[in-house]
Parts: C-alpha cells; sequence; structure tokens
C-alpha cells in the first residue's frame, strides 16, 4: 500500500432512489348532498322574510340584472316556506 492509502474505497456514487407515491382514493357521502325540505317551520318562514329584506336592501343599493334575479328567486323561496 502506498503512504496515505488505507485502503478503504470511497462509495460508488448511486442514483437517488425513486419517488413512491402511492394514491389512495376516498369517496365520502355527504348528508347534505341533496336537501330536502319536509316541514315548513315559523323559523324557516322567518328566515326567509330576512332574506328578501336583505336582498331587496342590496338591490336598492346596487341594482342590476344579477340582483334582480336573486331577488326574485328569493321571494319565489319565502312564498313557497311562508
Amino acid at each position: 500500500m502506498a503512504a496515505g492509502d488505507s485502503g478503504v474505497q470511497p462509495p460508488k456514487a448511486r442514483p437517488a432512489p425513486e419517488v413512491v407515491a402511492p394514491t389512495n382514493r376516498v369517496n365520502v357521502a355527504l348528508p347534505f348532498g341533496n336537501i330536502h325540505i319536509e316541514e315548513s317551520s315559523k323559523d324557516l318562514a322567518e328566515l326567509a322574510a330576512i332574506v328578501v329584506e336583505l336582498v331587496s336592501i342590496v338591490d336598492e343599493l346596487t341594482p342590476g340584472p344579477r340582483i334582480k334575479k336573486v331577488r326574485e328567486q328569493v321571494q319565489a323561496l319565502a312564498a313557497r316556506v311562508g
């Protein structure tokens, strides 16, 4: 052996290991995916009336075709539950 040679060879260069990224899929069924109102209650009718009033205020402040459509939808909903 030569001077300074300890007989230990340096490690060989190796490529990085491959990335392993498994894929898992989870299906979640949420109970509110399809909402049906079975019975109109006093609280629901009152809430609908409040929403109608709020939409009316927004319509007065910023009139436009989008808020007009929303106002019509809210009024129809309030008529159904009230």
